[in-house]
């Protein structure tokens, strides 16, 4: 969701060619990160341990 909500946003910025809707864009992708390196991961390290890791290991991050 947070992939799809992102491309549509920067979709739009292109679409329109808006500098406006592109900084949005970029704010919102920055805040999905933050929501999910500081939120999800941590949760999902707690809730599954050593299964979380090796899913980690195998699969990169959605973003950096």
């Amino acid at each position: 969701m947070y992939v799809a909500v992102a491309m549509m946003l920067a979709g739009w910025a292109l679409a329109f060619a808006s500098w406006t809707m592109a900084i949005y864009a970029g704010l919102v992708i920055g805040a999905f990160h933050l929501r999910v390196v500081y939120g999800e991961e941590p949760w999902l390290a707690r809730t599954h341990g050593a299964a979380w890791d090796e899913y980690r290991a195998r699969v990169p991050r959605w973003l950096v």
